[in-house]
């Protein structure tokens, strides 16, 4: 079904005219009409103030790859320098003799269209006059070494300032030369194509999808096969799974189509490119959501799904997910999914409900993450601190819905640096994270807290803990103020793990914390007092402060502890005291 979906998107995109493709064409030659260079290689880009410019999108008549892999042909009017103005590769020798050939073709090619095209005729003789001549492309040859181009850019020609790429004559040269060519091809060897079920010739080999992480520069492969235990039935290369040149085209101009999106969408990760799309066009894109986590679209959506409401725009066609990267010159699938818009556009609400955390400043709750600031709510830096398939688990997990359980590896992730992070322990993606973790997990319990915002009655022991690790370090704040490094930076991890043992020794300080806090801010050791008192008993009537917390638990640990200071940052006369205990030094009265 994969390959169908792909193939019904290029349709649907109008991205295939089967006897042209879409590729990138890095460089412009232009000559005059007597074959001289008219001046230096022009580069050509989609967009020359990005950092590293992308080729231009160009069409150029299509060669079936099974042509072009017998090592002797070339494409028509656009290839890559190599073969177009026999601009070598110094580290490659051995191919020499191959692009020698495949140059000459090139020019045969030429020569064939100027005696069928013969108002294209002076350009085109131009463009063999110039390749003909070894002088000329010396010349050529020192212009790309000073642009420090590559011999395997594509190159396409100019005469007189016209573009031979857009000339209609050519085109319709091109079209009746693959018609005649379908036509001799009939009489070839017929296989079942497998992602059109039609009986026709199939390809050798396919040609390479651009831009997939991992894979080489050159481009990579979908199918191919290079060893004779990956072959049956006698067939050898790709015609093990074979495919038509007609849906190999598609395929691949689909993959590079939505490959290129991915990244503009900033839905690459880890060497991991997740491509979306659906069946019918549609105004809204659950995907684009995850991404971006607009915050009015967020609300929209929960709304709706609330009320029962349909968005402008979704209705109950095929929704597809893909993420791939790549393994060497092969592209690997991580994860496919196939569902309707509708309901993946319930699972992603159902995400941002799972996601919702009080802020901060308890003022509110937060919903609109994004998928990339959850990602780096795990990390110190660099998203290659993560295992390599979290991203691509916890992404579909989202458009799966709570059936899915989340990736382990993610909480794990988000707890540790929760414990580690000496900068802030309260943000808010990351608590955000851990709690949809946990409320998606097999092993919930219904004593187990996992609220958006405080909760004053929870039976979690784990999360009582975190509430009582919270005010201990709220009373010291307000004993001595802003310290070098408080409770929280350095005995966090500790308490989060060992509670019983880590408590004790800090539960000394008590005395002297209650009777600070009472002398600097009247009364707010006492409040303290009671809390600690309270959260105690809570405690022991739950069977007391647990020795250990396994993973999960210590989940709730964070969640009690960072809900208890959102809680706080709320109350008016307790922010106050927390701001102006914060300017104080322990050395200050």
């Amino acid at each position: 079904m994969m390959l169908q979906a792909l193939i019904g998107y290029a349709e649907r995109e109008l991205l295939v005219d089967p006897d042209f493709e879409v590729v990138g064409v890095r460089w412009l030659i232009p000559l005059d009409s007597d074959g001289r260079l008219a001046c230096g290689p022009i580069p050509l880009t989609e967009n020359p103030d990005e950092k590293k410019p992308r080729p231009k999108k160009l069409a150029r008549p299509f060669t079936s790859p099974n042509e072009l892999n017998q090592g002797t042909k070339s494409h028509f009017l656009c290839d890559t320098l190599e073969r177009t103005a026999l601009f070598l590769d110094a580290k490659a020798p051995e191919k020499a003799d191959a692009r020698r050939v495949q140059h000459t073709y090139f020019q045969s090619l030429l020569t064939e269209a100027a005696a069928a095209c013969p108002h294209e005729a002076v350009s085109l003789r131009a463009v063999t006059s110039f390749l003909e001549s070894e002088s000329a492309r010396t010349e050529l040859h020192r212009h790309l070494i000073d642009a420090k181009a590559k011999p395997t850019d594509n190159a396409t020609f100019s005469v007189d300032g016209v573009r031979l790429l857009d000339a209609d004559a050519l085109k319709s040269f091109w079209r009746a030369r693959r018609r005649a060519a379908v036509s001799s091809a009939e009489s070839r060897v017929q296989r079942v194509c497998i992602a059109t079920g039609q009986l026709t010739e199939t390809l050798d080999t396919t040609d390479k999808i651009k831009g997939v992480p991992g894979g080489l520069a050159v481009g990579t492969n979908l199918i191919s096969f290079d060893k004779d235990s990956f072959c049956s039935f006698g067939l050898e290369q790709a015609q093990n799974a074979a495919l038509s040149a007609s849906a190999e085209l598609k395929i691949r101009s689909a993959l590079n189509e939505l490959i290129e999106r991915s990244r503009e969408q900033r839905l690459v990760f880890n060497e991991t490119a997740h491509l979306h799309w659906t069946r019918e066009p549609v105004d809204f894109d659950p995907m684009n959501l995850l991404a971006g986590a607009d915050e009015n679209a967020v609300a929209s959506l929960l709304r709706s799904v609330h009320d029962g409401q349909q968005i402008l725009g979704i209705d109950a066609n095929a929704y597809y997910a893909m993420s791939l990267s790549g393994n060497g010159a092969r592209i690997v699938v991580r994860d496919w999914l196939e569902s309707t818009v509708p309901e993946v556009k319930r699972n992603i609400a159902d995400w941002f409900n799972d996601l919702a955390i009080v802020h901060p400043d308890g003022l509110s709750v937060k919903h609109d993450f994004k998928f990339g600031a959850l990602l780096y709510a795990m990390v110190r830096a660099e998203l290659d601190e993560l295992p390599p398939a979290l991203p691509t688990q916890l992404l579909h997990g989202a458009l799966r819905g709570r059936g899915v359980p989340l990736p382990q590896t993610a909480l794990a992730a988000a707890v540790r640096r929760q414990q580690l992070d000496q900068e802030t322990k309260l943000n808010p993606a990351r608590l955000a994270l851990i709690k949809a973790c946990l409320l998606r997990s097999p092993n919930r319990k219904e004593t187990d807290t996992m609220t958006e915002k405080l909760d004053p009655n929870s039976k979690d022991r784990a999360y009582r803990c975190g509430q009582l690790f919270a005010i201990i370090g709220r009373l010291q704040l307000l004993a001595l103020g802003k310290v070098g490094a408080s409770i929280a930076e350095r005995t966090y991890g500790g308490v989060a793990t060992r509670p019983a043992t880590t408590f004790g020794p800090l539960f000394t300080k008590l005395p002297a914390y209650l009777k600070r806090a009472n002398s600097r801010f009247g009364g707010s050791g006492t409040n303290k007092q009671k809390e600690i008192e309270g959260l105690c008993v809570c405690l022991e009537e739950l069977g007391g402060i647990p020795k250990t917390l396994g993973l999960e638990e210590q989940g709730r640990f964070a969640l009690g502890y960072y809900c208890q200071l959102a809680q706080y940052r709320k109350d008016r006369a307790e922010d106050e005291a927390a701001k102006k205990a914060e300017e104080l030094t322990e050395d200050t009265d």
